[in-house]
């Protein structure tokens, strides 16, 4: 559990994302959450399912500006979402971030990815709708915390509270190919968070109801030093890698043969 100043300091970023999401004007009243399996491999990034975050920050706790110029195809595949430090004195760097136009609701959420090492960096994948969307803050989270080499924060709110209880989790090594496996299953009376096929936080109360959408990001902090470490600027791009996403509605197993639903019992 955060202490108490980290648990301000968290809540600020998420105020923050709020703010930014202002920038999107993507509204939706009634949002209408899909009921069909989604499997992306991130050939390339369609702007029919994607929007993309470009030219904005999340508040002052973001010390980089959302940019189009930082998301790429990798040269091995999937989407890339890149830290790109300052050209020059005076330059902000620039940082990205995906979401999905599609809405989601209960179900079971996969991402597969990978990301450098960053002291001040967040590699993050979360679902999330709030006041631009003319709903109650919900949320729920993977932030990937790379001052450390295998650490992922694991939360998630409900009309804007998160109880206090976010947790750290510290998982294994990953593979020679340097990815993870993160999924979450939403479900009316629970939630799951698995890290390569296994549970390490469910939760009963307190679950998520609205729908919500998909993001992926990347960004820094200058400012969240207990959170997320002292930021270190780095003097290159730093690469998170995401080379699938994927949604299983309630109820339904296996879109894809590596998905943790396949080995539920």
């Amino acid at each position: 559990m955060l202490h108490t100043m980290n648990r301000i300091l968290a809540r600020t970023v998420i105020l923050g994302v709020a703010i930014g999401l202002g920038a999107t004007a993507l509204w939706a009243k009634n949002p209408i959450p899909t009921s069909t399996p989604f499997v992306e491999h991130f050939a390339r990034l369609d702007p029919n399912l994607w929007y993309i975050s470009d030219g904005w920050s999340n508040g002052p706790q973001q010390n980089c500006t959302w940019s189009k110029s930082a998301l790429a195809i990798g040269k091995n595949g999937g989407l890339d979402l890149k830290y790109i430090p300052p050209g020059k004195a005076g330059d902000k760097a620039l940082c990205a971030e995906v979401q999905t136009k599609k809405w989601f609701r209960y179900g079971t959420f996969e991402a597969r990815m990978k990301s450098a090492p960053g002291s001040g960096l967040n590699a993050a994948f979360f679902s999330f709708t709030g006041a631009i969307h003319k709903q109650p803050h919900d949320e729920i989270d993977f932030e990937r915390l790379t001052r450390a080499p295998n650490l992922v924060w694991l939360n998630r709110y409900v009309s804007g509270n998160d109880f206090g209880d976010g947790q750290y989790y510290h998982f294994a090594p990953a593979s020679d190919d340097g990815y993870h496996n993160y999924a979450f299953i939403w479900a009316p009376d629970s939630l799951k968070w698995y890290v390569d096929g296994v549970l390490v936080r469910k939760e009963t109360a307190h679950v998520p109801t609205h729908p919500m959408k998909i993001y992926f990001s990347h960004w820094g902090s200058d400012t969240l030093k207990n959170w997320m470490g002292p930021f270190k600027q780095p003097t290159a791009p730093v690469v998170m890698n995401v080379t699938r996403f994927a949604y299983t509605p309630l109820g339904q197993r296996c879109v894809f043969p590596e998905s943790v639903t396949c080995n539920l019992p």
